[in-house]
């Protein structure tokens, strides 16, 4: 009897077991697919128009149409006579005088040793050099009384005063030394002209006083 019992409660548990575990498994849902409808769009592709560019036109040169010659035809061209022109009357070259003899300025007078020495700024520059320096001794008398000397010297290359000497006196010592030194306070001149080719130029240079 009590094997029944233990056989009966064991099979009523294997029973409830399987109950519980067929009852505990997921169901799965079994169904139809969901279907989505799609319909197709054709894209139409879409084209990119490149700029215009401006094309431009050649220019078209204008052409001269050349004269036709006609035969025996001569066509003579008057000549343009040119009037002549108006010329400045010429005017009529005066030859330069030598410098050799005598030349006065303020009451001095040069003589050379050259017969020709066509540099007359340079003579002109001597003379006023000489005469800046030119001091005649005061004369007490009303009526003074004519005088006279000749200093001689030499201008070398570079200007410098050379043999310094009383070429014809005065008689007035004091009008002499006077003279002398106008001429020594001169030096040093400027060089002598480059075109000149002689190595000094001799001077005779005369100072005057008096009636």
């Amino acid at each position: 009897m009590k094997s029944n019992i233990l056989f009966s409660f064991t099979f009523h548990i294997i029973i409830f077991a399987a109950l519980f575990l067929y009852r505990s498994e997921p169901r799965k849902f079994e169904g139809y697919p969901i279907v989505i409808p799609v319909e197709l769009v054709q894209i139409e592709p879409v084209s990119f128009k490149a700029p215009e560019v401006e094309k431009l036109k050649p220019k078209r040169r204008k052409v001269k149409p050349k004269p036709k010659k006609l035969e025996g035809v001569t066509v003579e061209k008057k000549k343009v006579e040119q009037e002549p022109e108006e010329q400045p009357p010429k005017q009529k070259e005066t030859p330069e005088k030598s410098n050799e003899g005598k030349s006065t300025i303020g009451g001095e007078k040069v003589r050379l040793d050259v017969k020709d020495f066509p540099f007359s700024y340079y003579l002109s520059l001597l003379q006023s050099r000489i005469q800046a320096n030119w001091e005649p001794p005061f004369s007490s008398s009303r009526r003074s009384l004519f005088k006279k000397v000749i200093i001689y010297f030499k201008i070398q290359r570079n200007g410098k005063l050379t043999n310094l000497a009383l070429e014809s006196k005065s008689g007035d010592p004091r009008f002499d030394q006077a003279a002398l030194r106008a001429v020594t306070l001169a030096s040093p001149l400027p060089p002598l002209p480059f075109d000149f080719p002689e190595p000094s130029l001799g001077v005779h240079f005369e100072f005057a006083q008096g009636n």
